[in-house]
């Protein structure tokens, strides 16, 4: 038995963003599966379920900083916590958001790259920011004895980015998990409906604020669909302004392109609310200028919604054939999409078929079982230079 330690510093916000949610549900398959290891969490302050306010549920024990040094998760990761580290005697560190501590010697290390998409949109992202994210995840990559990325589109920019890599590279998906997001039943969906004030038909695009995201496109897309069918859709953005996007913005771009009374902006929701709101929509519409992974795809596929996604970057990875694809940056193209699925019954219910199966192949139990074979890898990696040293 190894004892493991996992940076939490993720978690240590509510609103973690993917990143958060997919360590969260990494760590409660990894409680529920693998008894062959002991697990320690470590962050600077307590940390909790993503998007809710609610400590962390897991069996496990949590260090917390303390000191100055605990004012920044960066700073308190990579050289408070070492103390720690030693103190319990961690043979395996996992940094889930590219973050190992420094001067840790014969400690082995799994370091999880989840996507590069400041050097693709520099722009979106102020360069002190910037700077220091590709420090560290240089840095991260050229320490670990395995990095883990949750796409074969990220693990291919690792060598374009950073260049070559000393440790092992290993593609884990994340997963979905099917006690939330599945086809919801008549009565579920209008409650959820009602209690937000949403319509029906509409379509869906999530995380509508974030630049990146290019729900302004989606507005573009829908402009462009008949008088018929666009004056009968409400368009739902889920998400809330962050400080490189305002919601005026959005609102504004919809007002100008005729679509203000058609769009209904809900804010951040729930996840069993999110699990609705795909369940009820016409479509994801989600034609994202980048994504290491792409999890709203997945969410949305497993929950019986149709899916129009963007031809770049993981994306058509994870929709595998059972989305519809698109130029993200063709408007003509994005309303094309939503007319057949709206027109086609036919291809809407391929779709909906099409994406069960595809998201039945994302399981969390997968990738938890795939992380303890990665931790494992690193310390026979770690062992071996100890003993190359030793001879």
């Amino acid at each position: 038995m190894a004892t493991i330690g996992i940076d939490a510093t993720a978690l240590s916000a509510p609103a973690s963003g993917g990143i958060g949610v997919s360590q969260y549900q990494t760590m409660r398959a990894l409680a529920a599966t693998c008894t062959s290891h002991r697990f320690v969490l470590y962050a600077a302050r307590a940390p909790v379920v993503p998007f809710s306010d609610r400590p962390l549920d897991l069996p496990w024990e949590v260090r917390l900083g303390s000191g100055l040094l605990a004012s920044s998760n960066i700073a308190w990761m990579q050289t408070g916590v070492n103390r720690l580290l030693a103190d319990d005697r961690v043979e395996v560190f996992w940094g889930p958001r590219h973050l190992l501590p420094f001067r840790t010697p014969g400690l082995a290390k799994v370091a999880t790259v989840h996507d590069f998409w400041d050097r693709y949109h520099p722009d979106q992202q102020p360069w002190i920011n910037r700077r220091l994210n590709r420090l560290l995840i240089a840095k991260a990559i050229s320490e670990a004895d395995v990095v883990v990325t949750p796409s074969d589109s990220t693990a291919r920019d690792i060598p374009r980015f950073v260049g070559s890599v000393p440790g092992d590279v290993r593609v884990i998906p994340w997963g979905v998990d099917p006690a939330v997001f599945h086809p919801l039943a008549e009565e579920q969906i209008a409650g959820v409906l009602s209690r937000h004030g949403v319509a029906r038909p509409y379509i869906l695009s999530l995380d509508v604020f974030n630049p990146r995201k290019n729900f302004l496109a989606a507005l573009e897309g829908v402009a462009r669909l008949s008088e018929e069918l666009r004056t009968s859709l409400t368009v739902i953005g889920v998400g809330v302004p962050r400080k490189t996007a305002t919601g005026t913005a959005v609102q504004a771009r919809a007002d100008v392109l005729g679509l203000g009374e058609r769009l209904r902006l809900v804010g951040d929701v729930r996840p069993d609310d999110l699990a609705a709101l795909y369940s009820g929509a016409l479509a994801l519409v989600h034609p994202s200028v980048y994504e290491g992974f792409g999890m709203p795809v997945l969410e949305a596929m497993a929950s019986g919604c149709p899916v129009v996604t963007a031809s770049r970057s993981s994306l058509p990875e994870i929709a595998g054939g059972a989305a519809l694809l698109v130029d993200p940056t063709d408007p003509a193209e994005l309303a094309r999409a939503i007319t057949l699925v709206a027109a086609d019954e036919g291809e809407r219910a391929r779709l909906v078929s099409a994406g069960l199966v595809r998201a039945a192949d994302f399981t969390w139990r997968r990738t938890a079982e795939e992380m303890v074979a990665a931790f494992e890898r690193a310390l026979v990696i770690r062992s071996a230079m100890a003993a190359r040293r030793a001879s």
